[in-house]
């Protein structure tokens, strides 16, 4: 289930590592903080403004001579403490303790403020109280009901909580933002070594030509480069034996069969005679078959190639071996992949060889598959031959497989056809797929190269 939702690419897997603990550092860090810090300091800042408005209702109370004592009370809390105090003699008394809260911008720290307010005029005074907030305001407007009257106070927020609690969160998102930035340069310098050196394992695997590799980034990194070049230089080498060792054979198995050949040249002509050129001939065409799969592409050079050229050409070869092929407009004639030109035309040309050896007509058309960063062209193939029962299509591919059960090599030929096409498209890292033509009835080959 999780993999679902998990990015595919490395460096985004490792921005994860990296930015799961902070952010779990950063929720505990703050629940702590608030939990802690930030509740305590409103406490605290709640119990200072409560002292402070009991002075003042106490001095009310128990200074009622003092001639001019509203407005001496009023001065001394503005000029000492900073409040905002009137006394009203007409106004109504409440029945009980109470708090009104407002809805607003403010509201969440106005909510605790209340309530760290009531708390504390229940717990050190025993008069009664209406708290409103006024959130758009920034203030806090308290009621203390005094001898008669009413005694207002109007706080700032400012007396009340502290802001630098929001300060430290901007601080703390601020300082992890750059710190992940930073991160991703110095991940994405670590992974670039990794992502050339994936590209340049596809490009060899795909035959294109690259230049000689220079082992880069970490140590781990530099060492699974110098092992990809050390496995290069063994393939290379490899492919040079073979190549050789193939080359001598060839030579060998040639040379006794042409000597055979001569001397049933001397023979009078018979029905034993008939039958040697026969098996001589058979003999030639498997060890050719034979040598074609083993060389694969025989160490061609990839080059850009135009796709529509490419189609032109299969539809001309297909004609000139007497076919009756049907072709569709291309898909995009400015579309240009690398491949090797002549190892393609081997692939198309067996497979056609394949259509007319089993069906009479063949349709072809080219399309174009779109992927998430790629783009594929897919050569089609379908005929109107007998095709290939479901549970014998994926055999197709195997060397020496043919689809018909004689040993007749006019009829079902060696068996490398479709074998060699598979290896040369592969290399090219490609797909060769068959499946039975829903158009036709007959078996459908689809050739699918990357752009």
């Amino acid at each position: 289930m999780m993999k679902k939702f998990l990015p595919t690419s490395l460096i985004w897997r490792t921005s994860l590592i990296i930015l799961i603990p902070v952010l779990i550092l950063q929720i505990a860090v703050a629940f702590v903080f608030f939990e802690r810090h930030w509740s305590k300091m409103t406490e605290r800042l709640a119990y200072a403004v409560t002292g402070e408005m009991i002075a003042a209702a106490k001095f009310i109370e128990q200074a009622p001579d003092i001639p001019d004592r509203d407005l001496v009370m009023e001065q001394i809390m503005k000029d000492s403490v900073g409040l905002e105090v009137h006394f009203y003699e007409d106004k109504n008394h409440v029945d009980d303790h109470d708090f009104v809260y407002l809805n607003g911008f403010f509201s969440n720290p106005f909510e605790t403020i209340e309530k760290d307010l009531s708390a504390q005029l229940r717990l050190r005074s025993d008069f009664k109280f209406h708290i409103v907030t006024v959130p758009l305001q920034k203030l806090v407007i308290v009621d203390l009901y005094v001898n008669g009257g009413i005694l207002e106070f109007k706080i700032p927020e400012g007396r009340l909580y502290s802001s630098s609690s929001y300060i430290f969160i901007l601080w703390m998102i601020g300082i992890s933002v750059l710190l992940f930035t930073i991160s991703m340069l110095f991940m994405r310098n670590q992974i670039r070594p990794i992502y050339r050196l994936g590209l340049t394992a596809e490009r060899l695997g795909r035959g294109i030509p690259v230049g000689k590799i220079k082992p880069s980034g970490a140590r781990e990194v530099r060492q699974a480069a110098r092992a990809f070049i050390n496995m290069q230089d063994r393939i290379n080498q490899f492919v040079d034996q073979r190549t050789t060792m193939l080359a001598a054979v060839s030579h060998d198995l040639k040379t006794p069969l042409t000597r055979m050949k001569l001397q049933l040249e001397m023979l009078d002509a018979g029905e034993d005679k008939a039958a040697l050129q026969s098996d001589i001939k058979d003999m030639e065409q498997m060890i050719e078959g034979y040598l074609a799969f083993s060389k694969g592409d025989g160490g061609e050079e990839m080059q850009r190639v135009s796709v529509a050229d490419l189609y032109t050409q299969i539809g001309e070869d297909a004609r000139r071996m007497g076919i009756n092929i049907v072709q569709s407009p291309v898909a995009d004639e400015s579309l240009f992949l690398w491949a090797k030109p002549q190892a393609l035309r081997r692939v198309f040309d067996n497979i056609l060889g394949n259509a007319k050896r089993y069906a009479g007509e063949v349709q072809l058309r080219c399309s174009i598959e779109k992927r998430k960063d790629d783009t594929d062209i897919l050569f089609v193939f379908e005929d109107n031959g007998p095709g290939v029962d479901e549970s014998h299509i994926h055999n197709l591919i195997k060397p020496f497989y043919r689809g018909e059960s004689s040993r007749n090599q006019k009829t079902g030929g060696v068996g490398l056809g479709l074998a060699i096409a598979y290896d040369i498209i592969t290399a090219h890292g490609g797909e060769l797929l068959f499946s039975r033509s829903e158009e036709l009835g007959g078996l459908k080959v689809t050739v699918k190269l990357p752009v």
